[in-house]
Order: C-alpha cells, then sequence, then structure tokens
C-alpha cells in the first residue's frame, strides 16, 4: 500500500468507527429504553440488558454499517475537497480509481461481511434476542396484593382478604389455577405466607383449607381438607412458543420453506421478497461509494457539512428505494424476486453516467 492509500486510510477509518458508533448508539437508545423499563419492573440486573444487546449487535448493524459508510465517505471526501487535495491530486496525473481504490476496498469488504449478517448472524441473532425478551417478560419478580383484588402469580390467581405487606401473612385466601395440567383447581384457606426466593420460586403457605379439582362431570367433584399445603411457583415461567418472525429467519431456512410446497403462495411472496431486500441491502457500500466518489471528484471545493447533507439525501433515497421495491414485490408476486433491486439498480445507473461523464478511469 502505497504513501497516499495509506493516508486515506487512516482519514477514513477513524471516521467511519465513529460514525458507525453514532449510528448504532441511535438504533441501541430505541431498544435501550424498553429493556431498561423491563429490566426495573422484573428486578433484572444490567448484565440481562448487556446481553440483550449482544444478541442484537448483529442485526443493528446490517443496518448501521452501510449508514456509516457512506457519511464516512461523504465528510472524507469533504475534507479532501475543502483542503484542495482532490484538485492537487487530479493536477498530480492521479486517475480516479488508483486515488480511490482505498475505499473501493473498504466496501468490497463490508459488503462480505453485510451479506453474512442480513443471511445468517443477523437474523439468528434477533431470534435469540426476541426469545430473551420474552422469557424475560414472563418472569415474575414480584407480587402485589391488595385485598380484595385478584393477583396474577404466574399461572394462578390469588385473592386474600387481608394482607400483611411486611410479613406477607395472608387472611381468607382464595387460590385457583388459570392454566396448565390442573387448570381449574381451587384452593381455599384461612390463613397463609407468600414469599419471594429472588431468582428462584415465589412460595406461598397455606393453613386450615379445602383443595377442589375439577371434574369433567358437572354434578360431581372431588374435594379435600388438609391442615398446611405449600405451592411452589417459579419465577421464570416458560414462554409459550411462537412461530419465528420473517426477520428471525435465516435465509437458508427461507430458502427450504420457498420450496416446501405446504408453503402458502403469500408466505412464498413475502419470503422471496426478504430474500432479495437481504442481497440487495447487502450490496449497498459498493452503490454508495459508485455514487459518492464521482461526486467527491467531480465536484469543485465543498464542505464537510454540505457533504454531510449530500450523505443524509443519498441515504434517504436508496432507502425509499428499497420500501418501494419491498411494496411492488409484496403486491406483485412475480416481481418479488427482483422489486427490492430497484434501489441498487437506479445507484448503479447514477454512477456508472457521473463516472464515464467526468472522469477518464
Amino acid at each position: 500500500m502505497g504513501i497516499m492509500s495509506r493516508y486515506l486510510v487512516r482519514l477514513f477509518l477513524p471516521v467511519f468507527f465513529a460514525a458507525l458508533g453514532v449510528f448504532l448508539g441511535i438504533l441501541l437508545m430505541n431498544q435501550f429504553l424498553r429493556l431498561f423499563a423491563l429490566a426495573m419492573a422484573k428486578g433484572i440486573s444490567i448484565f440481562w440488558i448487556l446481553s440483550c444487546f449482544a444478541r442484537l449487535l448483529p442485526f443493528l448493524l446490517s443496518l448501521a454499517i452501510p449508514m456509516a459508510y457512506v457519511v464516512a465517505l461523504f465528510l472524507v471526501l469533504g475534507q479532501l475537497s475543502e483542503n484542495s487535495e482532490i484538485m492537487a491530486l487530479r493536477a498530480c496525473g492521479f486517475s480516479f480509481l488508483e486515488t480511490t481504490w482505498p475505499f473501493l476496498a473498504t466496501a468490497v469488504a463490508l459488503s462480505g461481511i453485510l451479506f453474512y449478517l442480513n443471511h445468517k448472524a443477523g437474523p439468528d441473532g434477533f431470534h435469540a434476542f426476541r426469545g430473551q425478551y420474552d422469557k424475560a417478560a414472563a418472569q415474575i419478580s414480584r407480587v402485589v396484593l391488595e385485598p380484595d383484588s385478584f393477583a396474577a402469580v404466574g399461572p394462578w390467581r390469588l385473592l386474600a382478604k387481608s394482607v400483611d405487606r411486611r410479613t406477607g401473612a395472608l387472611r381468607g385466601v382464595y387460590l385457583a389455577q388459570a392454566s396448565g395440567a390442573n387448570a381449574g383447581l381451587e384452593i381455599r384457606a384461612k390463613t397463609g405466607r407468600l414469599w419471594i426466593d429472588k431468582g428462584r420460586a415465589v412460595h406461598l403457605e397455606l393453613d386450615d383449607g379445602i383443595l377442589q379439582l375439577p371434574n369433567p362431570d358437572p354434578e360431581k367433584y372431588t374435594a379435600g381438607r388438609f391442615d398446611s399445603d405449600r405451592i411452589d411457583i417459579p419465577l421464570a415461567a416458560a414462554p409459550p412458543p411462537r412461530e419465528r418472525d420473517i426477520p428471525e429467519i435465516p435465509s437458508a431456512m427461507l430458502r427450504r420453506l420457498i420450496r416446501d410446497p405446504k408453503t402458502s403462495p403469500q408466505h412464498h411472496i413475502e419470503y422471496t421478497v426478504e430474500l432479495a431486500v437481504r442481497s440487495a441491502a447487502a450490496m449497498s457500500p459498493l452503490i454508495f461509494f459508485w455514487i459518492a466518489a464521482p461526486m467527491g471528484f467531480a465536484l469543485g471545493r465543498r464542505s464537510r457539512a454540505a457533504n454531510f447533507v449530500f450523505s443524509l439525501g443519498l441515504l434517504f433515497a436508496y432507502y425509499g428505494l428499497i420500501a418501494l421495491g419491498i411494496g411492488l414485490g409484496r403486491r406483485h408476486g412475480n416481481l418479488a424476486a427482483f422489486a427490492p433491486w430497484m434501489a441498487d439498480a437506479a445507484g448503479a445507473a447514477l454512477g456508472a453516467g457521473m463516472t464515464r461523464r467526468a472522469f477518464r478511469i
């Protein structure tokens, strides 16, 4: 690598990583408030939030990397233009590709990373994040009891005539199982005590009570008395199983679903559009290079602020065309595999036209 190439890389990388940190922070903040509220409500440590961020990071990187690249490229080109360094390079006989190949090599490398993130690491990480979040949301951290009011305690519904919040002592206890294998089980007790073993379970001790089991025959019931009984309810209730949303499905699984004859026509279209979007978005650094580099060289002296505005405009235009392509692909099934590539096709055509008109490569 020559001196000039090393100089351009040293200019570009700090700006790129700074922009990447800013965009990641913005994307993470959207999730942080929701995760922090859940952690406070459930009494979960800060390490849980960090583990959620680690699972979500590949998915967010797939969004932040293209944005950071185009902003960094425009800002660096703006600095070179503002300092008249581009004019000096052109006067010394350096061609467009001789000067910009470090930026092109970076775009190729980032596109390779994005292919992996979009098709494999991102969906898997997002699925792991959703599973972690659902598990935490189903966790019981505390039980707030009010006299003569029902409170949900896992699969149970608990009511007490009187409650001593300091000791957990209860009087006039009624307990009903709302779900599970013994749904419909009812327990009544004169007294009881409730406490939480943090991180493990909710414990309920009952004294002098009656237990009534459900019976398919409405004219019969099974009941029994007890002097004392204890019920232990795990803090982390297993969340109900759910199907993966499309952003959580790795591309290899999407291809299997597309080939599966049992897949409905609408799902077939949505899976095809998703695959096309992931591949098209992975090519975005190359498209941004092909547009931004000719603009940086073709125009005269221009401030970094103007280049920043140009970068934001390019991002809005590119992702607007991506959204338009997604809509067309979903409405017209025969375009599902091609419409999401609209943004890449338009960017490539624009970049090629600018390069032919402005430079001799």
